[in-house]
């Protein structure tokens, strides 16, 4: 798996509890071994403080969106009752995982089995779609211009090349278990306005309209699509300490 590469900014934030939720019995959870392991993920619109979300572009604001997640691959490092092991695990799903903006599943928004154990660390990797005609990363809201006037914001991203990883760490560097009656619940959540404070306003107050709406893709304003994508892809190293 590559080191940490695509994962969104230092601004993921990410907390851990546990959590006896569990699917349905008639659901068929992916992966291999009987330890349950939960992801509730849940992309937002609220700025961060002390950062230039905010004041470059003010007038924007996001309203909705989604990332298509196809697939997942863990590395995994623990210790079972046979000893210490590692193990790449790739998990697809049968049908795509739309996470949706602003619309948090409480519970989670799917559970995965891995091998039952003490965990030390895991890391995982979101693998988007690749469709030519619907977009693995998207993002809809209004901009408001100088006149006054709100026209629709729109940015499409098409393809795999961005991945999302983070690592998964025990507390103070010890083990955290993953079996039949422990089932941790990861909650990560993504603050999209941050893939915009590099984008002003004036940047979008002069971006070309379609149909009315500004469009921001690979083939429509693709300064600004360079930027925002730039943002998305920054390298960070993020280590993720479960909470007891």
């Amino acid at each position: 798996m590559k080191k940490l590469f695509g994962l969104l900014t230092v601004l993921l934030i990410a907390t851990f509890t546990l959590s006896t939720s569990s699917c349905s019995n008639e659901e068929e959870i992916p992966g291999i071994g009987e330890g349950k392991l939960g992801f509730a993920l849940k992309l937002k619109d609220e700025s961060t403080p002390n950062t230039e979300a905010r004041t470059q572009a003010s007038r924007l604001n996001i309203i909705d969106g989604f990332i298509q997640v196809k697939e997942l691959e863990l590395e995994v490092e623990g210790r079972n009752e046979n000893g210490r092991f590692e193990r790449e695990i790739e998990i697809k799903f049968k049908e795509i995982r739309k996470i949706s903006l602003d619309k948090f599943n409480p519970d989670a928004d799917f559970f995965i089995n891995i091998p039952e154990g003490e965990y030390r660390e895991i890391e995982v990797e979101l693998d988007l779609i690749d469709f030519r005609n619907e977009p693995s990363i998207f993002l809809s809201g209004t901009f408001t211009k100088e006149n006054g006037n709100s026209v629709l914001l729109r940015f499409e991203h098409f393809g795999d090349d961005i991945d999302f990883e983070v690592e998964i760490e025990g507390k103070d560097g010890g083990y955290f278990s993953i079996d039949r009656t422990n089932n941790p619940l990861a909650l990560l959540e993504i603050k999209v306005n941050n893939w915009f404070s590099n984008v002003s306003n004036q940047e979008l107050e002069n971006a070309t309209l379609t149909d009315g709406a500004i469009v921001i893709s690979n083939n429509q304003n693709k300064e600004i699509y360079r930027k925002i994508i730039n943002r998305i892809s920054a390298n960070s190293d993020i280590e993720i300490k479960l909470r007891n």
